[in-house]
């Protein structure tokens, strides 16, 4: 691969040996990638002025090294540093959620520039006035839909029937069950009608006018709830960040 230029949000640091760091990007033209930045640290290294930080919306310049997947990275230039998200506790630790949760599923050099936006969208929103808690719902629901492994709501997850008012969330069969298929999950559960309407309608939008949308306390909780045992689920493993959340939310 020649060299490469675009624009990039850090997903996660790595310091390495006394100057270098590692840095995982989501690129908007490449998708995940792994970056090495040698000379970067200590009292001799190169000022980054905040690109090198997690959550930072940078321009980078990279290119291959041999017999690795981890490209040499040979500037890292800052776009935006996101300040509102990190004078708050609450706010970073919702941004970090949504970096490691990306960074969980998704596979490197596997490109899906709509992701990016979600992610760079996702982050400017949290920055202005917008609930921390609805931004990462509208975050969990857009990034399932974009990966195509968004709950299946319109119909039976078992047996591909309409799905009903009586039909239960199933987190092992990926969404809706009917009644006749209730026997296939003895752990689905009850699921409000307005909170199935509240996530097909976040799909379905664009990003600018789901930001307005307003939920319900209820309706926000079960959603909460819903998407957590979902996503833990399916990813197999519990987030770091989420501890983080929890204990803000003791304070």
């Amino acid at each position: 691969m020649p060299i490469q230029k675009s624009e990039a949000i850090v997903l996660r640091r790595q310091d390495i040996r006394e100057t270098s760091l590692i840095l995982t990007f989501y690129t908007r033209d490449f998708g995940k990638i792994k970056g090495i930045l040698r000379g970067v640290r200590g009292p001799r290294g190169q000022y980054g002025g905040g690109s090198f930080e997690i959550l930072s919306h940078d321009e980078i310049v990279f290119y291959d090294r041999k017999k690795s997947d981890i490209f040499t990275t040979s500037q890292c230039d800052l776009i935006e540093f996101f300040n509102p998200i990190r004078e708050s506790l609450e706010k970073l630790a919702y941004a970090a959620y949504m970096a490691e949760l990306l960074d969980s599923v998704t596979a490197l050099s596997d490109k899906n520039s709509q992701v990016f936006d979600l992610l760079l969208n996702s982050l400017k929103l949290l920055s202005g006035e917008a609930s921390s808690r609805r931004v990462a719902r509208i975050f969990e629901i857009k990034l399932l839909s974009l990966l195509g492994i968004m709950p299946t709501l319109e119909t039976c997850a078992n047996c591909g029937k309409k799905a009903d008012s009586a039909a239960k969330f199933s987190v092992a069969q990926g969404g809706l069950i009917c009644k006749n298929c209730l026997t296939s999950d003895a752990n689905a559960h009850a699921i409000m009608q307005g909170t199935v309407k509240f996530i097909e309608h976040i799909r379905a939008l664009p990003f600018e006018k789901v930001a307005r949308i307003k939920v319900a306390k209820a309706v926000g909780k079960e959603l909460e709830s819903t998407l957590r045992k979902f996503l833990d689920f399916h990813i197999e493993r519990r987030l770091k960040s989420l501890e983080f959340i929890k204990e803000i939310e003791k304070s």
